[in-house]
């Protein structure tokens, strides 16, 4: 979880939002059936379109916040920190997930491909993605800081980024470089590819971005892209691993509109006290679904639900890791009173002068 001192709470209640989508998603894909239900595969693509390249935005906001507004000594150990959590969920995701889901023993074979990252298991690549995102945001913390107070260069650096869909991913074929540029040998959310939104995060952050005309026609633009694709191609999706522009380009509509959705909730924030709180735990929440989804799916082998009974499911799901995220920060009354009483009796402790001898 980063940490915002600050604080613009609005990108909480985005990454909120973003949570619920992803849980969503991940229980109707273990436990619905598209063939039954035929509206699954609308609502799994919608949030497929929009969460990964959602969070890679907040991160860069985020870090702009947290990190890229303050000198690179005070922050840089934090940013580290940050991105070795986001790789360990990784592992502990990975690692439950080839355990549960695809049977396999808990051994040095299992667990090693996924510790030296050639081997990436299901539902678990989005976040070896986001601690490379971090990491690189950390290694090129200067860079970053650097184009965003140059806006023209800014954007173009971003268009250039975008022309890294039309490379030919088939070349790659060494995974941890997959993971940074794509490839068709294994499932990933290639980092330079959705390096523009952690940019935009971070170019949103800085010059506190609202509703412009500007950003609703660029950002319509990229839907409509996406959407002339569809219409072209049969309704059929373009690419997504690895990504082409088409699916690059297409939630940008939708997250603008989360992101202005996201500044009103916050001025409002009553009653929304849990979505927040999902937005500031992040981690917690994707990593612990994740554990709960994989052990159920080897244990509920019967277990089917649709659209609404997910998604119901869901909340309950949330529910429950905000139950222990709640029990876990609880401080007792006792130690509370504890510590306001030792810091009173400090401060009425006279002050002693210490010189050098």
């Amino acid at each position: 979880m980063i940490v915002i001192n600050g604080r613009d709470h609005s990108v909480d209640y985005f990454k909120g939002l973003l949570v619920i989508g992803m849980v969503y998603t991940h229980v109707l894909q273990f436990f619905s059936d598209e063939s039954i239900f035929l509206s699954i595969p609308y609502i799994t693509q919608f949030f497929n379109l929009i969460t990964f390249s959602g969070f890679v935005f907040c991160f860069g906001y985020v870090c702009q916040l947290a990190y890229y507004c303050k000198p690179f000594r005070s922050v840089y150990q934090k940013m580290l920190m940050n991105g070795l959590k986001t790789l360990l969920a990784f592992y502990l995701s990975g690692i439950a997930f080839q355990v549960y889901v695809g049977n396999q023993p808990l051994d040095s074979e299992t667990i090693m491909p996924i510790l030296l990252l050639q081997a990436i298991p299901g539902w678990s690549e989005f976040l070896v993605s986001f601690s490379l995102i971090i990491l690189l945001g950390l290694a090129l913390f200067h860079v970053f800081r650097w184009i965003s107070n140059r806006p023209l260069l800014f954007w173009v650096i971003c268009a250039l980024l975008l022309l890294t869909t039309w490379i030919d991913y088939s070349i790659v074929t060494i995974p941890q470089l997959g993971l940074l540029v794509g490839t068709t040998d294994i499932v990933t959310y290639p980092v330079v590819q959705y390096l523009p939104f952690y940019l935009i995060g971070v170019y949103f952050a800085k010059y506190r971005i609202g509703f412009q005309l500007k950003y609703l026609f660029i950002s319509s633009v990229g839907t409509l892209l996406f959407i002339y694709y569809l219409l072209t191609r049969d309704m059929q999706l373009p690419e997504r691993f690895p990504p082409s522009i088409f699916w690059i380009m297409g939630p940008t509509l939708i997250l603008y509109v989360y992101y202005l959705l996201s500044k009103v909730l916050d001025r409002w924030q009553k009653g929304l006290g849990i979505l927040r709180l999902m937005g500031e735990n992040v981690l917690v929440y994707l990593l612990l679904s994740n554990l709960f989804i994989f052990s159920l799916d080897s244990s509920l082998h019967l277990f089917l639900i649709g659209p609404w009974k997910g998604f119901f499911f869901s909340l309950m799901l949330l529910l429950v890791i905000t139950f222990f995220i709640t029990l876990t920060n609880k401080v007792p009354r006792n130690q509370s009173r504890l510590k306001v009483t030792r810091n009173k009796a400090e401060q009425d402790q006279p002050t002693q002068k210490i010189t050098s001898g």
